[in-house]
């Protein structure tokens, strides 16, 4: 199953940036929490120490992606 991607403002990037739900909730067919939440340009131009668009510690976001990228990792290798 394909992630899709959804478009939303960033006020720290003054633009639209992509994000997408966790594949975990996704699989799990549960309605995603605030903790599912992915920003893919994160770190882009981010200049602070907060997530602007989810209100997270920006090393929190970095831990999302990298779960992010594991997971994609793992079903190409499943492939």
């Amino acid at each position: 199953m394909p992630i899709e991607a959804h478009l939303a403002y960033c006020s720290g990037c003054d633009r639209q940036v992509r994000v997408v739900v966790s594949p975990l909730a996704v699989r799990e067919g549960r309605e995603p929490t605030e903790g599912d939440l992915i920003c893919l340009e994160h770190g882009d131009t981010c200049s602070t120490d907060l997530c602007p668009l989810f209100q997270v510690p920006s090393e929190e976001m970095k831990a999302r992606y990298g779960d992010l990228l594991e997971d994609a990792r793992k079903r190409l290798e499943s492939e």
